[in-house]
């Protein structure tokens, strides 16, 4: 089995978030709105690996022509269910990034989102994916992504070397199992910016939670940049 069919079928188990993940809404008021002055004029806003739409709904409402993505056949269809007002702006993405010959729009993008999703890809297809995404946004443009750095225990302690920048994760405690997740880690700082070395950096920082003490922190870099 590739690496891109195993964590495919981990995705296919859903991703069961009804609500905004709370990287996005900062992420449009700090940067987009108070910034940028993006929105209410129906800019093409992507989210790649959209999950169940929560993302795409929330940019439409703030004036956005958003599109979502993702591999996940389950999830995208519970997203049109549950914004059928915009059910024709979600598509499933083939999970090998080569497969695709765009992500939502072939051009003019103005704002790309990336939360926690683009860390399943190794190095290659890491490449190949970003610059698909690179080409279809227009000078000027902005990307914001996040990624799981090594401080995220709970995964990186829990993971073997494998190959092209990926380790693999398997792990089970009572409240989750992780059976044979390919994820790519970031290191630093440094090493983000060299991930996203297509765009001119803007903002980089931080996220991490730990919600039972028998549990890893959750540690995401965050990255703002402007494509030239």
């Amino acid at each position: 089995m590739s690496y891109l069919k195993s964590n495919k079928d981990y995705y296919e188990k859903g991703y069961h978030a009804t609500n905004v993940d709370h990287p996005i809404f900062r992420f449009h008021g700090r940067i987009l709105k108070h910034d940028f002055q993006f929105g209410n004029n129906f800019e093409k806003a992507l989210d790649f690996g959209c999950g169940q739409g929560a993302a795409v709904n929330f940019f439409a409402q703030h004036g956005f022509n958003a599109h979502g993505v993702d591999i996940s056949e389950t999830d995208i269809t519970i997203a049109k269910l549950r914004y059928p007002h915009i059910a024709n702006r979600f598509t499933v993405c083939h999970a090998s990034p080569s497969e695709n010959d765009h992500y939502g729009f072939k051009d003019n993008i103005s704002v790309v989102t990336a939360i926690q999703s683009l860390y399943l890809l190794s190095d290659t297809d890491f490449e190949i994916c970003i610059n698909k995404i690179y080409n279809s946004m227009h000078s000027g443009a902005i990307f914001f992504a996040t990624m799981m750095g090594e401080n995220s225990k709970e995964f990186f302690d829990n993971s073997t070397p494998f190959k092209d920048g990926l380790r693999i994760v398997n792990y089970k405690n009572h409240r989750i199992e992780v059976k044979n997740y390919y994820m790519s880690f970031i290191k630093d700082e440094q090493h983000l910016k060299e991930k996203f070395h297509l765009f001119t950096p803007l903002h980089t920082g931080y996220y991490a939670a730990k919600y039972t003490n028998d549990e890893g922190d959750a540690f995401h870099y965050t990255f703002c940049g402007l494509k030239p």
